[in-house]
């Protein structure tokens, strides 16, 4: 839930509904929190100003909304009030307290056998109410369902149609999800309530915790839905028949919401919130502050107040919005709500990158462990496998599989830390509320640690490959220097190699009369470890900076300034070829998807940075926060499934995650230093994060190197020194970090061993290096 904004209403319905807060905002529109003229809390969803203006889209957006004012039933937020012909066009529904679906999943991880059983009971009550007053809902996903202390809520349902023959479906998309829709929608046949059914069958695996027909670009899995047979390994032996029914390729082999129902076992519950594990219950309890007046939930021990709830319309919930609004090109990825036609010739490969990203180990200083490409959630842990527990909102405990109490599987974390546990948005991440005092570990045996660091702007490394140097013999020569012994650290692994691995990095070169604040003379080149001299890549432009590698080792991108602008660019992996690909917040760096189609970069928006996702085809950007909270530094994780960024929400600068497919999603916390944490940067298997620790004044003594697990525990430092360090970048295999280490004006690259050993300068001769990015391979 956000302040509303300017030029957000005050009222709709000529007064009737007072406006409180924003929501979220989808495809169609923007939902906000609202009260009726009784005082009731309701969502309020107003329609985009130019939808408004289309006369095709009034139409059928009047005749939607007259369907669905017919739907009722227990499980669904019913439609009590619209107006298709106001200007612009708004619809009321009931407002149901609660987090959704996708940020249940994504915060607690898997739901157990007797939760899916009941979650698929009353989304299949729902679909009957739906369907029997002659509406369909077409995209049903987790975004689009609120998870209630009593039972599930089916929120969107019947206007998805009024986007038909819009701008934003003529140029080959149509309104839906990838992943959860039917065959027959993505081959041109006809949309029946069947289509329901399917994605149904998709919600409960991905519930479960994992996607029937896997992960990857757009595309691949569009062939796979069409194509192949869903793999359901993930769900329940007792619900695996009725979701293979519900994900019949034929429409008409698939049951109907009655005949789910009437196969359906649902547990006898007794109270209210018991269908709920503990850690779902206490996320309940999370949301429980945010709306006064809103029914809390059942056994949670917390105190008076409400839920935090879903907007109706553009399925957004306070704290959880939906996912993005339909992208505007095909080509962008899997953005959610917009799908590109599905050709018969689709390519059938999975997206290799994600896959060799989240198999690859850690490397020698860290335990090696494959991660399937499914969800970022483990499964459920046994009462055999579980460990230490841990503290969630609202009482009781949570074993936290992989967590900062239990060493990862293979042995044990480097230097007696603890492992990061599970991935971005696992069951191991503690929320905010229930996260331990900071306390870092200390630096190694050797390093002097500093109470204020400096953060600077940083390169986050997603992608590898190598460079083609060219000879600048102005950059002076000399092997890298080891910092001194290197002792190891209590517990450092004992294969750790002898140096740094020998690969090219990308770097910033600042030419002579380079000037920081004042006079920019930089260029992007490489920085051979194992070789003598650095080697410029792109010479033509007088202010380059913060390059990124591709992930196929094609191209890179860069950030570019002239004057009080700058843009993004890309070239090929030489330096030839340099174009614009769009413009961005000045300074700002940029971060690769994994599939190499966009990126993930900063645009002012009204006044604000904002974090953004700009296709790399068209330079057609989709923006992922709004609102007054300025955006900073992001890093796309090697999965795809996540955003790093740092913002100041807490009252300094920490680390958040967010979805890079819902615009204004649910954030996660994961630093909570008391100083300013920046520059983030994902470790290859996606477990941990290395960032910029301390604060931004001038002087010596500011500025460390961190590694924090992903799910915000074990947080320590592996570099400090009397001088800056900042800009983090990990190695292929894990196990080193190359970073800058200054006074600021003279910045030469370094690289330390993850378990905080072995620190030596990279930096040849004289020249002054920054914003290195390791290649990945």
């Amino acid at each position: 839930m956000k302040p509303l904004q300017a030029g957000d209403p005050e009222t709709v319905g000529g007064g009737r509904y007072r406006i409180t807060a924003r929501l979220g905002s989808g495809g169609m529109g923007v939902v906000y929190l609202g009260r009726s003229p009784s005082g009731r809390t309701v969502a309020v969803k107003v329609v985009r100003p130019q939808l408004a203006e289309d006369r095709g889209f009034r139409r059928r957006f009047a005749q939607e909304v007259a369907a669905a004012r017919r739907v009722g039933g227990f499980h669904t937020a019913p439609v009590v009030d619209a107006d298709p012909d106001g200007d612009p066009p708004w619809l009321v529904t009931a407002y149901v307290p609660g987090p959704s679906l996708h940020e249940v999943v994504g915060r607690c991880g898997p739901l157990p056998a007797d939760t899916l059983t009941v979650l698929a009971a009353g989304l299949a009550e729902a679909l009957e109410a739906v369907h029997g007053a002659g509406v369909v809902h077409r995209d049903l996903k987790p975004a689009n369902i609120i998870v209630a202390d009593d039972g599930p809520r089916v929120i969107d349902f019947g206007i998805a149609r009024a986007l038909d023959h819009t701008s934003l479906t003529l140029t080959g998309l149509q309104v839906g999800t990838p992943g959860f829709l039917a065959p027959e929608q993505l081959t041109g046949g006809a949309v029946s309530p069947a289509v329901d059914v399917f994605a149904l069958g998709v919600v409960l695996c991905r519930a479960a915790g994992a996607l029937p027909f896997g992960d990857g670009p757009s595309a691949s899995v569009l062939y796979r839905i069409v194509h192949e047979e869903p793999d359901l390994r993930a769900v329940p032996e007792g619900l695996r028949g009725t979701v293979a029914a519900c994900l019949a390729k034929d429409p008409a082999a698939r049951p109907s919401p009655r005949a789910l129902l009437d196969r359906l076992v649902v547990p006898d519950r007794d109270d209210e919130g018991d269908w709920l594990p503990e850690d779902v219950r206490a996320l309940l309890a999370e949301h429980a502050a945010r709306v006064p007046g809103a029914r809390r939930p059942a056994g949670t021990g917390a105190g008076s107040g409400a839920g935090a709830g879903s907007g109706a319309g553009a399925g957004s919930g306070a704290g959880a919005p939906a996912e993005a609004a339909p992208a505007a090109a095909p080509g962008a990825g899997p953005g959610p709500g917009a799908v590109p036609a599905l050709l018969p010739t689709a390519d059938r490969a999975a997206d290799p990158t994600a896959r060799q990203a989240a198999e690859r180990a850690a490397g020698p200083a860290v335990a090696a462990t494959p991660t399937a490409p499914s969800l970022p959630a483990p499964p459920r842990p046994t009462a055999a496998d579980r460990g230490t527990p841990q503290p969630v909102p609202g009482g009781g405990a949570r074993p936290i599989p992989g967590g900062a109490d239990a060493p990862p599987p293979g042995g044990s974390a480097p230097g007696g830390a603890a492992g990061p546990g599970a991935g971005p948005g696992a069951a191991a991440a503690p929320s905010q509320a229930a996260t331990a005092p900071w306390s870092p570990a200390p630096p190694p045996p050797g390093r002097t640690r500093r109470r204020l660091p400096l953060a600077a702007a940083a390169v986050a490394v997603l992608a590898a490959a190598s460079a083609v140097p060219m000879a600048l013999d102005q950059f002076g020569g000399g092997k890298g220097k080891d910092a001194g012994p290197g002792t190891p650290s209590p517990g450092a692994s004992a294969s750790a190699p002898a140096g740094p691995p020998d690969a090219q990095l990308l770097i910033r070169l600042d030419l002579p009369g380079n000037v920081l604040g004042k006079h920019c003379r930089s260029v992007i080149g490489t920085r051979p470890t194992g070789r003598d001299a650095p080697s410029p890549l792109v010479r033509d432009g007088s202010c380059d900076s913060l390059p990124q590698w591709a992930p196929d080792g094609r191209s890179f991108a860069f950030t570019r300034t002239d004057g009080d602008s700058s843009a993004v660019w890309t070239a090929r992996r030489d330096g030839t070829g340099a174009r614009r690909i769009a413009p961005i917040a000045k300074g700002s760096r940029v971060s690769w998807s994994p599939d190499g189609t966009r990126l993930a970069a900063l645009q002012v928006v009204e006044g604000v940075q904002q974090l953004v996702v700009v296709t790399v085809s068209d330079g057609s950007s989709r923006p992922l926060t709004t609102g007054t909270e300025r955006i900073e530094d992001p890093a796309w994780s090697p999965d795809g499934r996540s955003v790093a960024f740092c913002t100041q929400r807490s009252g300094t600068w920490q680390v958040y995650l967010t979805d890079p497919y819902t615009q204004d999603g649910a954030r996660r916390q994961v630093t909570h230093a008391p100083v300013r944490a920046l520059d983030p940067a994902w470790s290859p298997d996606g477990r941990r994060i290395a960032y910029t620790s301390g604060s931004t004044t001038s002087g010596p003594g500011k500025g460390d190197i961190h590694v924090v697990g992903a799910d915000g525990r074990g947080d320590r430092t592996v570099a400090a020194s009397a001088d800056h360090e900042m800009d983090p970048s990990w190695s292929a295999d894990g196990a080193w970090i190359a970073y800058v280490r200054g006074p600021i004006p003279e910045p030469r690259i370094w690289a330390v061993r993850a378990d905080g050993t072995g620190a030596r300068e990279l930096t040849t001769g004289a020249s002054w290096e920054s914003h290195p990015a390791w290649p990945r391979r």
